[in-house]
């Protein structure tokens, strides 16, 4: 009996996905959408299900993919399985939501990087080359633009330098963008499973967010590296600004766990917190230092835990 009810709610959840799958295909527009939004069928079916089940289930949406949609078929059910997968047995097992958020996270750096690798392999297309590629196209358009404006050559050159590190920086960018991605996901899985009536982990108020304390320890070798002047192209420089650029992005989040943590304490309107960001955000446009004071914070905060001395009035 058992069997019998797996078995047609695992066919009636394929159905549910390869709509999805066929959506994302053809419908241009949905298919951003659709990277947060193909695990879902994988993570309610495992949650309500089991570990075995679901890669049974994983192992069913290839075949549909591949016959829908050839080998890019398959490589987006991969991917999607995989994310999918990971998520509805962390939910299943009751893990909180930071434990799937990293899970789900690690499960999108490896479908990016499994992407690069079937691009080169299979396409002959390396991502790094293209990226370089098209930046050199932006910095001749952007030289001859600034030389027909009479600009200081000096900026040209500044511009040159920044450009340049994007390829560089392809490590943050693929973590970045995992973890957004992950945490979209969880967002998007989590809004589902509750109208489903699923006891589903929420994130604590980001006022009470933690990080821990290692990462402190952390920023600090990367800015004695940075320090060290290591050449510009060896593995020691990607490593070095890489490891720089996601720690002070995560120290700056601490950062603003204080702000909001004072703004709890001092009573202020949602309104008023929101504006304040979005002020620090523009600011720091043209000029870093809003978002670097906002990193001091973090931190400080993570050093002598400042949270915990202020006090909320009684």
């Amino acid at each position: 009996m058992r069997n019998t009810k797996v078995l047609v709610e695992g066919a009636v959840v394929s159905g549910i996905y390869t709509l999805l799958f066929l959506i994302s295909m053809y419908i241009p527009l949905f298919s951003l959408v659709s990277l947060f939004i193909l695990p879902l069928p994988f993570i309610i079916y495992l949650y309500r299900q089991d570990l075995k089940a679901g890669l049974l289930f994983w192992a069913v949406t290839f075949g549909v993919s591949l016959a829908f949609a050839g080998l890019n078929g398959m490589i987006v059910t991969l991917f999607a399985g995989l994310t999918g997968i990971v998520m509805g047995e962390l939910y299943r097992r009751k893990k909180s939501a930071f434990a799937v958020l990293l899970g789900a996270s690690l499960s999108n750096i490896v479908n990016m990087l499994g992407t690069l690798a079937i691009a080169q392999v299979f396409m002959g297309i390396n991502f790094v080359k293209e990226l370089e590629s098209q930046f050199q196209s932006a910095i001749g358009t952007a030289e001859d633009f600034y030389k027909a404006g009479g600009q200081d050559p000096a900026q040209i050159e500044r511009l040159k330098e920044q450009v340049e590190l994007i390829p560089m920086l392809l490590p943050t960018y693929i973590i970045g963008g995992a973890v957004i991605l992950a945490f979209l996901t969880h967002i998007a899985a989590r809004m589902l499973m509750k109208r489903m009536r699923y006891d589903v982990p929420s994130f604590p108020p980001f006022r009470e967010w933690n990080l821990p304390k290692s990462f402190l320890w952390y920023y600090i070798i990367a800015i004695v590296l940075t320090f060290s002047m290591p050449e510009k192209g060896t593995s020691l420089y990607i490593v070095t600004i890489n490891l720089y650029m996601i720690l002070s992005f995560v120290l700056i989040i601490q950062g603003f766990t204080v702000i909001f943590y004072y703004a709890w304490i001092k009573n202020w309107k949602r309104k008023r917190i929101i504006l304040l960001v979005i002020l620090l955000f523009l600011l720091s446009s043209i000029l870093p230092i809003p978002l670097e004071v906002v990193k001091f914070l973090g931190i400080i905060d993570l050093g002598f835990m400042i949270k915990k001395r202020l006090k909320p009035k009684q």
